[in-house]
């Protein structure tokens, strides 16, 4: 139980926990105190001075952000204290000298820090004589496609730095010179290839305009659009993130602007400059054989060929399904006696089958790790925000990349057995060929028994949720593409473009042209969804409702885009039209090998990314810098040593 301590402030005493500063603790009581520098998440840094207060038994003005409570304390703040106010106003002058009072081209206009202390606690006229001309100070060019600086705006509160620093761990900001004169500068240039990770922190913690989206830039305003909060599905975190629409009235055009994370800062590029491929090539109603077909029409169609027309049925899932839409699909594979997998049973099911109960840590646990081993791909761009919380002592096999911030020790997968102690494991099982994964099962067996925690970690939203509604009824992808090419199964029910991260375009091609019935649940109206004789839409993050077994628990998303459709219920329907009565789900195993595997690039990391063309544009200028130069990052295969 903490200690408690008494304080009074503005006249009203609180109680309240000691360690607390002053401000968290006018914060959580409904006490408004300005500030710019200060942010939940970030260290204390001082630097604006907005948030003083009177302390009375001192007779003196204080940082409320750095300064702890005390048992007695009483706190004055610009309510009841004239000083405190004829300070903030002092410094709101000093900032409004010198910040240019461009707020009708700002995208920060009308969620500026600033611009709203202006109005409520500073001076409503200039008392200082310095012109618009006079406020120029030196402008640094970030070369940068996506992140704008503006030196002019910024009021060196050093939130984007302690960002960088401090959450994502990147480095890739710092400030230059002090004074007036500072400014805020990318460690390298050009900025987008630097190692810079794109997530979009800095211009959300940036409290004015100094740092900005580019995508977004002149697009819309703030007020002018809806928000809502949701949850990502774009990789198995599980962040909780706001995404920003237009609904195509008059304020602006039906579509995604831009994401954001919360105060929490649990954000990536993956969804911050991703966030345009929920307005790119989208399916949205559903067809039948080239025409668009009600979605009850075609939930009696596909129920009919389900249940009289079909010999053999398979579903292969994806693993961005919500798990609503995955124990619809098991009612009506058993109503059927159909077959159900999905490509990631050729690794993340091998993996954790051969583990014996795979229990998955809680997030409590994997981030208060002390020792991390990291084996298999990339864990920052496989899963970025879980590389923010990944703070202790790393060892690394396989694909350093992005995860060299992390300063691993790189060691192979025969040093494995010399690591003693506890911690946690991180293995991506889909970065492993088949002969490759059996050693490494092996060596984090054994690791497991020294008690180190596992966390098997997929590319996908929630392969959790597949593995534990499925561990008992799945059938190897291997052996059901292979019946399916044979001419075997008649109807296959295929939900997004898993398939294409493990079999080449060649293959797909094959299996359309062989099946009676080839049918598509997707996200998107070009790509696999061009051949199938009857195409569902799939939602994506912001579309749904479902819920996704993420490494945060269990998460729910939320359907607010006005252009949703609601697939839940479409397979929910399905269901319930079926008769599952008797039958079974049907099982084949054997043959687990997959042509291709899938790799995890930070800025292509899924077949939904592809869609990205802000992703698409960083990623190749990524590639033709890295091609130019022998400055690349290494990357180990492994067993090597680098």
């Amino acid at each position: 139980m903490a200690e408690k301590v008494k304080i009074i402030i503005d006249d009203v005493e609180y109680e309240a926990e000691k360690g607390k500063t002053v401000l968290q603790v006018a914060l959580e009581n409904g006490i408004d105190i300005p500030y710019f520098c200060y942010h939940p998440r970030l260290s204390i840094a001082g630097a604006c001075r907005m948030c003083v207060v009177y302390w009375e038994n001192i007779n003196r003005l204080v940082i409320s952000c750095n300064t702890p409570v005390q048992d007695g304390m009483i706190i004055r703040t610009h309510r009841t204290s004239k000083i405190v106010e004829e300070n903030q106003k002092y410094l709101l002058q000093a900032l409004m000298t010198r910040h240019p009072l461009d707020c009708p081209i700002c995208d920060k206009a009308g969620e500026c820090d600033l611009q709203n202390f202006g109005a409520i606690y500073g001076p409503q006229k200039q008392i200082v004589p310095i012109s618009a001309l006079e406020k120029e100070r030196e402008e640094h060019d970030w070369e940068s496609d996506f992140l704008e600086y503006y030196s002019n705006r910024c009021v060196v509160c050093y939130r984007c730095t302690r960002a960088c620093d401090e959450i994502v761990g990147a480095h890739a900001l710092y400030v230059e010179s002090r004074g007036f004169d500072s400014n805020i500068v990318p460690a390298v240039r050009p900025m987008d290839t630097s190692t810079c990770e794109m997530c979009g922190i800095c211009v959300h913690v940036c409290p004015v305009g100094a740092i900005i989206s580019k995508p977004f830039k002149y697009w819309s305003r703030s007020w002018l659009l809806q928000k809502d909060l949701t949850r990502c599905n774009l990789c198995p975190v599980g962040c909780e993130i706001q995404i920003e629409y237009g609904l195509g009235d008059w304020r602006s055009k039906r579509k995604v602007y831009r994401t954001k994370p919360t105060e929490d800062l649990n954000i990536c590029t993956k969804a911050f400059f991703g966030y345009d491929s929920l307005n790119t090539d989208r399916l949205l109603k559903t067809y039948a054989h080239g025409r668009e077909e009600s979605a009850g029409n075609l939930v009696n169609l596909l129920a009919s060929v389900l249940s009289v027309h079909a010999r053999e049925t398979a579903f292969v899932l994806s693993g961005h399904l919500p798990n609503e839409i995955i124990e619809s699909v098991l009612k009506v594979a058993k109503a059927v006696n159909a077959y159900v997998t999905a490509p990631q049973t050729s690794d993340y099911f091998v993996f954790a089958q051969a583990l014996g109960g795979y229990e998955q840590p809680s997030w409590e646990e994997i981030t208060s790790a002390q020792t991390y081993v990291l084996i298999g791909d990339d864990i920052t761009s496989t899963a970025p925000v879980l590389s923010y919380y990944i703070k202790g002592k790393v060892y690394k096999v396989g694909k350093v990349d992005r995860d060299a911030k992390f300063e691993p020790e790189i060691i192979n997968i025969e040093d494995l057995d010399k690591i003693q102690g506890e911690g946690l494991v991180v293995v991506t099982p889909f970065y492993f060929e088949e002969e490759d994964l059996k050693k490494v099962i092996e060596k984090v067996k054994d690791l497991k028994e020294k008690g180190f925690k596992v966390l098997l970690l997929p590319k996908e939203a929630n392969v959790y949720g597949i593995y534990r509604r499925l561990k008992e009824v799945y059938s190897d992808i291997g052996e059901v593409i292979e019946k399916a090419l044979a001419g075997e199964i008649s109807t296959l029910i295929v939900f997004g473009e898993d398939l294409s991260e493990y079999y080449d375009q060649e293959t797909l091609e094959a299996l359309a042209e062989k099946l009676e019935h080839f049918i598509v649940a997707s996200p998107f109206a070009y790509g696999l969804s061009v051949r199938g004789t009857m195409k569902i839409p799939m939602a994506l993050m912001g579309e749904t409702n479902g819920s996704y077994d993420s490494l945060m628990g269990t998460v729910k998303g939320k359907s607010f885009l006005p252009w949703s459709f609601d697939d839940i219920s479409f397979w929910d329907s399905l269901a319930q039209t079926m008769s599952t009565d008797s039958g079974e789900i049907k099982v084949l195993r054997g043959k687990v090998k997959t042509p291709l595997r899938p790799k995890a690039h930070l800025y292509r990391s899924s077949w939904i990314n592809l869609r990205s063309e802000n992703l698409g544009k960083l990623y190749e200028k990524v590639q033709t810098r890295s091609q130019g130069s022998d400055s690349s990052l290494p990357t180990l295969t492994p067993g090597s040593k680098g």
